[in-house]
């Protein structure tokens, strides 16, 4: 049994760091080419990895975003979590302060290799590549939907990524005059007022 699980977490820790060596891959490329014209071909030799690899990992190049997508929301829920349990209770403008610091830190840590994604992605569809994971993770965690019943929840979610991300994208395929400090004042505002004007979130 003990050899078992030993090589069970051998497998695990292989496996991340193969989808480690693909990201950053991937990511270097991003920074250099279009996202159009990168190739599985292209990610597996800066991965040093043959093509057979890639694709028992993630499949397609969509595959591959998805995943570095959700891994994200995951970052971003946890982080949530995390102040929600410092705090001891659940507020749902606590909790969307908590969330929105969190995106700002994702927005900051590589502002270069965003504003490539958002470039190469159509809004509509980093919308809506954002919004499956993180809706489907906020009603299994419990953040916000328990203020917000039913159908609310996809609602404001909607809500959340389609203005978020609009202000962000054209922030960043601007000549950015304003701070990001500045661009993310401006959407926790009309995030927390615009959701918190709901009777149902109070």
């Amino acid at each position: 049994m003990g050899d078992a699980v030993q090589g069970a977490k051998k497998l695990d820790r292989r496996v991340v760091r193969s989808r480690r060596l693909i990201i950053d891959a991937f990511e270097r490329l991003l920074l250099k080419e279009s996202l159009e014209d990168i190739t599985v071909s292209a990610i597996a030799r800066e991965a040093d990895i043959d093509r057979k690899t890639f694709y028992q990992h993630f499949g397609s190049i969509d595959g591959l975003i998805d995943y570095v997508v959700a891994e994200e929301v995951e970052r971003v829920l946890d982080d949530v979590e995390r102040a929600r349990d410092e705090r001891g209770s659940a507020d749902t403008e606590q909790d969307l302060h908590a969330f929105l610091k969190s995106v700002n830190e994702v927005m900051c840590r590589d502002i270069v290799l965003n504003r490539r994604f958002f470039e190469g992605i159509p809004t509509d569809r980093l919308i809506e590549r954002l919004r499956q994971p993180f809706e489907r993770g906020i009603i299994e965690r419990g953040i916000l939907s328990k203020h917000l019943p039913g159908q609310y929840v996809s609602w404001c979610v909607s809500f959340l990524f389609g203005g978020m991300l609009s202000v962000y994208r054209s922030w960043l395929l601007s000549s950015q005059e304003a701070s990001l400090e500045e661009i993310t004042d401006v959407i926790n505002q009309l995030v927390i007022h615009g959701i918190e004007s709901l009777d149902i979130a109070s």
